[in-house]
């Protein structure tokens, strides 16, 4: 055996780095490399080390989680040892309802990525046919935005004659307490400001001055949509609408400091918002309570974006076995929380769509052919979704 040792140095410190690597993209599969694909035979462990590195996220960083609960890393190894559910659930402290039972952000810088118009190279796989396995947070990288001037959008070749009913896909009825933001003894509206619009086919280029606001799923949306090049993201595993405000999701590529939606959202101006979050909120507080931090959230974003059309989107089902088996993460939670969302949509300067109009089967449930992991789409999927906000762009 020495011989052997002495004969085959190199081979030995190769399979031996091979090992703690493949050790490390284990541990890290549960966190910090959650967003990458695996597959045992084509991609296995040790790749998700290497593609990690390449994105930024270095071997320590899949380490430093192996010990984390779920008060500190919610997909962390321990976590989805002891609780078994594929890290789906987020913290939630005993004894505390809506925004107190969050853990306020993750571990460490794990999850913060930028997303600048800065024309910082692109990070991220092709789309496959096995598409992406648990979509996480991408991990202190440079992502490419739009470059083109904020605030303009081009219609070219769109037509632009708004329409005078509810947009179509809103099944929601109007909040009885009026749109957000309205306040009792508000002067009357004129005719421009009742007037609503319906839904119409746009280009790609709608979302030139577009930015993107949501969790793992909006990540995956920046990761295989096609338009990170056009829009803005500003998305992390696992956030929340009870900490949309509080948790950093970007970098200022001016000074480097970390920087939330709140402040990503006053540094530059936007003609739409999309917003999709309440997966992880499903576990947490009542919809009563989730709806009216909904409501504050939109009201903020309203207050930062003015002029802006802001899409509240549904929330993503799950699929028809999840729903079945899971008493938290199940449809029908989710689609009592997305009529409550679709009651803030005025169809004036706020729009409710529900991509589970194209990405669920005819029982109802996420379709299980999109989806790898039963929450989120397989990369070529997401071209689903894409052309489904396509389908419903708003021109005024």
């Amino acid at each position: 055996m020495k011989d052997f040792i002495k004969k085959c140095p190199v081979f030995l410190t190769l399979a031996g780095s091979g090992l703690l690597l493949s050790l490390i993209g284990i541990s890290g599969s549960f966190s910090v490399y959650k967003e990458y694909e695996f597959h045992v035979a084509g991609r296995p462990y040790l790749a998700l080390v290497m593609e990690g590195i390449s994105k930024g996220t270095m071997p320590w960083e899949a380490v430093e989680t192996i010990g984390m609960g779920e008060e500190e890393f919610p997909g962390g190894l321990l976590y989805k040892w002891r609780n078994g559910n594929g890290g789906q659930e987020i913290g939630v402290l005993p004894g505390k309802e809506g925004a107190e039972s969050f853990v306020e952000g993750s571990a460490g810088d794990d999850g913060v990525f930028v997303l600048e118009n800065e024309g910082i190279p692109k990070a991220g796989g092709s789309p496959d046919d096995q598409g992406a396995e648990n979509l996480g947070e991408l991990n202190g990288q440079g992502l490419a935005g739009n470059s083109g001037e904020p605030g303009v959008q081009d219609e070219a070749g769109v037509q632009s004659t708004p329409g005078v009913q509810d947009a179509g896909g809103n099944s929601g009825e109007s909040n009885a307490q009026g749109p957000v933001g309205s306040q009792d003894g508000a002067k009357p509206e004129s005719v421009e400001d009742s007037r609503t619009y319906s839904f119409q086919t746009v280009g790609e280029d709608y979302f030139d001055d577009a930015v993107f606001i949501g969790d793992s799923r909006t990540v995956g949306l920046f990761e295989y949509g096609g338009i990170e090049d056009r829009a803005d993201f500003f998305a992390k595993i696992s956030l929340t609408i009870y900490d949309i405000f509080t948790t950093p999701v970007a970098k200022d590529e001016e000074t480097g400091e970390k920087i939330t939606v709140e402040e990503g959202l006053m540094q530059k101006k936007y003609g739409k918002v999309y917003l999709m979050l309440g997966i992880n909120e499903l576990g947490t507080g009542t919809t009563d309570t989730f709806i009216a931090e909904y409501e504050n959230v939109v009201a903020r974003i309203r207050e930062l974006q003015p002029d802006a059309v802001i899409y509240v989107q549904g929330i993503m089902k799950v699929t028809g076995k999840k729903d079945a088996e899971d008493e938290i993460f199940n449809n029908t939670n989710i689609e009592d929380k997305n009529q409550a969302i679709a009651g803030l949509a005025d169809n004036r300067d706020i729009f409710y769509i529900d991509v589970n109009e194209v990405v669920c089967d005819q029982e109802g449930g996420l379709n299980a052919e999109y989806t790898i992991d039963e929450v989120h789409l397989k990369a070529k999927y997401y071209e689903i979704w894409k052309q489904f906000l396509l389908e419903h762009g708003i021109v005024k």
